[in-house]
């Protein structure tokens, strides 16, 4: 078995980002799309609305999954020190505490 040198995530969970990337851009940019044009069709405008809603998504939808990955690494780092360390406590006397 390898030896691990650090925290790292499993494929499912980075599956699991990219999957929820690929959902959140496509719904935050949908709907900033929609939102965008509405106000262009209320404000007789031609398509600034448009696209600011569609950079507002495409913003919002980076923000949410770097969010997401940091969190998701918090938690695979917060584990990866727990098991050395109780690693450690089993080498130091030879019997895990509990």
């Amino acid at each position: 078995m390898a030896n691990r040198t650090g925290p790292s995530i499993t494929t499912v969970q980075a599956l699991a980002v990219a999957s929820q990337f690929g959902i959140t851009l496509a719904l935050s940019v949908v709907l900033g799309y929609f939102v965008g044009h509405w106000l262009d069709d209320r404000l007789n405008t031609s398509v600034i609305f448009t696209l600011i809603g569609v950079l507002l998504g495409l913003v919002g939808a980076t923000t949410n999954t770097v969010r997401l990955y940091r969190a998701l690494l918090r938690k695979s780092e917060s584990e990866w020190h727990a098991q050395t360390t109780e690693s450690a406590r089993t080498a130091d006397d030879g019997k895990p505490n509990g």
